[in-house]
């Protein structure tokens, strides 16, 4: 945190809010003034990003929290829990992974590929895609990775299209 910092904001929160936030700070031994400083710069360059026309995605994301089940190409049979998915387009995702599980999907952009699944909100079956890494970025003890949507089938493609909508 710049030690230029001298502004004071106060905000109300609920008591979840807080006790994850502490909890982050405690993990990543940081204050809690350090973690939401964080947080929210994170958020307003996304935001800002935007807003200038830096995102050169074809498609347009939509945030959201949607849990996932991710398994690596080398890895059959073995789903990685705790996975969330941050954004979403129809041409891919940005999905939120325990820091342990990025040797399952493997470190190398471009070339890695991965299959996750996930229920859409409203949605009536389950969405699976097969995605090709783009990005990895590490993120307060879990990894957020960048992906593409590749060989999707027409019916889970209509899915995501009604999603946006």
């Amino acid at each position: 945190m710049s030690k230029s910092m001298s502004v004071t904001i106060c905000f109300r929160t609920n008591e979840w809010i807080r006790n994850t936030l502490e909890a982050v700070a405690r993990e990543d031994r940081r204050s809690l003034s350090q973690v939401i400083v964080m947080i929210l710069e994170d958020y307003v360059k996304g935001q800002s990003e935007l807003t200038h026309g830096e995102d050169r995605r074809q498609y347009s994301r939509k945030r959201t929290t949607i849990p996932a089940f991710v398994k690596g190409s080398d890895s059959p049979g073995r789903d990685l829990h705790g996975a969330v998915i941050l954004d979403i387009s129809l041409g891919g995702l940005r999905i939120s992974l325990p820091k342990e599980c990025i040797s399952e999907i493997d470190d190398k952009p471009g070339s890695s590929r991965f299959e996750t699944s996930f229920m859409l909100p409203d949605g009536q079956k389950p969405v699976r895609m097969v995605c090709k890494l783009r990005r990895i970025e590490p993120v307060n003890g879990s990894i957020y990775v960048g992906a593409s949507f590749v060989d999707s089938q027409p019916v889970t493609y209509d899915q995501l299209q009604k999603y946006f909508a």
